[in-house]
């Protein structure tokens, strides 16, 4: 019966595709987290480091505090006193709305390995 178990691990972990998830900080993830980026965020957001086109510019935004960075804000962010850390993008990418009620921000990303990529994408744009 163990000898069984042993060799179906061995086959299903040999089968092609079938791996353990990247972590959230991998380089895949942040590749598809630019893809995803440029697909959903880019026709408001920027990461060239000059300014945003409809929403704020987001380089360097892991880490900064919410409602920073030269950008007119809506009182619904100045009012939300953290940090973006990758947990608080999560939360917020999850549900504006419910975090910020108030914000400007029209686009919610229901699929949290989407939110992981965008956040692994975010968190490289440290120029």
């Amino acid at each position: 019966m163990l000898a069984v178990a042993m060799l179906t691990v061995v086959l299903v972990a040999g089968l092609p595709g079938l791996h353990a998830a990247a972590p959230a900080d991998s380089p895949g993830d942040a590749a598809r987290g630019a893809t995803l980026f440029s697909q959903r965020c880019a026709i408001c957001h920027t990461v060239a480091g000059r300014g945003g086109k409809i929403g704020p510019d987001l380089t360097r935004v892991a880490g900064r505090a919410a409602a920073s960075g030269g950008f007119a804000y809506s009182s619904a962010l100045k009012k939300l006193a953290w940090k973006w850390t990758p947990a608080n993008l999560d939360t917020f990418l999850k549900s504006p709305a419910k975090v910020a009620p108030g914000t400007m921000m029209p686009v919610l990303v229901a699929n949290p390995d989407d939110r992981k990529a965008i956040i692994a994408y975010l968190s490289a744009q440290q120029r």
